[in-house]
């Protein structure tokens, strides 16, 4: 009895310690997610709805704090979801559609009779241990801020705050050069979209990741790699296929490298300034046609300095300009993933995935045991009859949840079905998924690139678009009289009235 009460007692302190070291292994974030939608339509309210709903579902920990705002009509509402309080609150009051008004779930709300953005963020962050992210969903105008809310407004709110790891711009064309500038001091990184978002907005799920992460680098990078790969998701993607209507963007900028980009970008105002008036249109017509965003007043800040190496004379302003572009990592070769990950349900507790290719015209067992590029997609367990008369592979899973990179080059469309791996009978029909986006990757080469990683969906088939990080205001336009009080204005001389 005494052997059993001291072993009962090392399992104790074994079970104490591993705990500890598991605890300790995780970085503390807290993470305040803000909602800017006052005076916005009735859709752009119930994308933010689905949003909310998708946060609702993270389970808070001692290592993951996450905060909501959100701002309606006339009013705005701050949620602190705690998992596991025993008193619940009627959550459907922070939500637009009044048919979820009756949802219940732990945790503290407050209603306020009007905007209270710097209230909140004032009085979320709190622990000083904590890494600290933010995240604003809103309308995004570029170097014209946001929606509603003045670059200048925005850094002031900014400024009370504690400095941030992490901060994201849930918005369209805020990798803006113009408008990142303006950001620098407040975060260490800064993730955005160049080109114009989906309503959908980032997985929000993602979010749970974050406390394995201990640099803001590793996180901002991993975080962008999920929000890009969500929209080239082709079956139960959690963007939903938007990317059909157009490429999805990300950038990871490291801010305190953005004073020598902008810096050298003086050199490149100065250079557009001497062109002759015949320069001029040839480069303004091939930034229209190959350059500009949805939004037209922006281009893309790489295509930029490409084209201008083209049309310049001197060959002292092209290797400047070349520098320039080696500078922000636009010449490197970017990694194409041409296996986008699908997820795919199991219907069966012990199965056996069976799979084919190209509308089961590829992968065959003599495919397989030619050919070592289907092993590489999918290792097989063996092989069994199946489709037009052939023996496919199959792989064996007790997963309900599987995530697969089924594709290659050629190999465009993976089909399959599930086996019970007892008695063989068949758990589901057969299915298919067709590969339509690929993603375009390229992280940073040099330790002066403030492009840390960048990436941007492909469409399968069509003329490639090409994205390289950043946008910039288009040279010769006025964007707004405000413009030329900004900070970058002020150091690169871009724009002049």
């Amino acid at each position: 009895m005494l052997l059993l009460q001291k072993l009962n007692k090392l399992f104790v302190i074994l079970f104490l310690l591993v705990s500890a070291s598991v605890y300790a292994s995780e970085t503390k974030w807290e993470v305040a997610i803000v909602f800017r939608g006052e005076a916005e339509d009735e859709q752009f309210q119930k994308d933010i709805d689905e949003n909310i709903l998708e946060l609702a579902r993270i389970t808070p920990t001692d290592s993951l704090k996450i905060g909501i705002y959100r701002e309606m009509e006339g009013r705005s509402y701050t949620y602190l979801p705690s998992g596991t309080a025993k008193k619940e609150i009627n959550f459907g009051e922070i939500l637009y559609r009044q048919d979820l008004n009756q949802i219940l779930l732990p945790g503290k709300l407050k209603k306020n009779s009007s905007a209270n953005l710097d209230g909140f963020l004032k009085s979320f962050y709190k622990d000083k241990t904590s890494k600290k992210a933010l995240i604003i969903y809103s309308h995004g105008k570029g170097s014209l801020g946001l929606s509603q809310l003045s670059t200048s407004d925005l850094k002031d709110t900014l400024s009370a705050i504690p400095h941030l790891d992490l901060l994201w711009f849930d918005a369209c064309f805020m990798a803006n050069m113009e408008f990142l500038y303006e950001m620098r001091a407040f975060s260490e990184y800064i993730i955005s979209s160049e080109e114009a978002e989906f309503s959908s907005g980032l997985p929000f799920q993602t979010l749970t990741m974050l406390p394995g992460f201990q640099s803001a680098k590793e996180a901002a990078i991993s975080l962008s790699k999920n929000f890009i790969e969500s929209y080239s998701y082709i079956k139960n993607g959690s963007q939903r296929n938007y990317v059909s209507i157009s490429s999805a963007t990300i950038s990871v900028v490291e801010s305190n490298k953005l004073e020598t980009l902008a810096r050298s970008l003086k050199m490149v105002s100065s250079v557009f300034k001497n062109l002759s008036e015949g320069q001029k249109n040839i480069l303004n017509s091939t930034l229209h046609s190959k350059a500009t965003m949805d939004e037209k007043s922006m281009i893309d800040l790489g295509i930029l300095l490409i084209e201008m190496r083209k049309i310049t004379s001197s060959p002292l302003t092209a290797v400047k300009l070349t520098a320039l572009i080696r500078l922000l990592n636009i010449e490197a070769v970017k990694k194409l993933k041409t296996n986008p990950r699908i997820h795919i349900f199991n219907p069966g507790i012990e199965s056996r995935l069976v799979y084919g290719f190209n509308n089961w015209q590829d992968g065959v067992i003599s495919d397989v045991k030619e050919n070592t590029v289907f092993d590489s997609i999918i290792k097989h367990d063996g092989f069994i009859s199946g489709p037009n008369q052939n023996e496919w592979p199959y792989k064996l899973t007790k997963s309900r949840h599987m995530s697969l990179t089924p594709f290659a080059p050629g190999i465009n469309v993976f089909n399959y079905y599930f086996l019970n791996s007892k008695n063989n009978k068949l758990l589901s029909k057969a299915l298919s998924v067709a590969r339509t986006h690929d993603v375009v990757e390229s992280y940073a080469d040099s330790e002066a690139t403030p492009l840390a990683y960048t990436a941007y969906t492909q469409q399968v088939g069509f003329k490639a678009e090409r994205y390289t990080g950043l946008n910039i205001t288009f040279p010769g336009s006025v964007p707004s009289l405000d413009y030329f009080e900004m900070e970058f204005n002020q150091l690169a001389d871009w724009l002049s009235l």
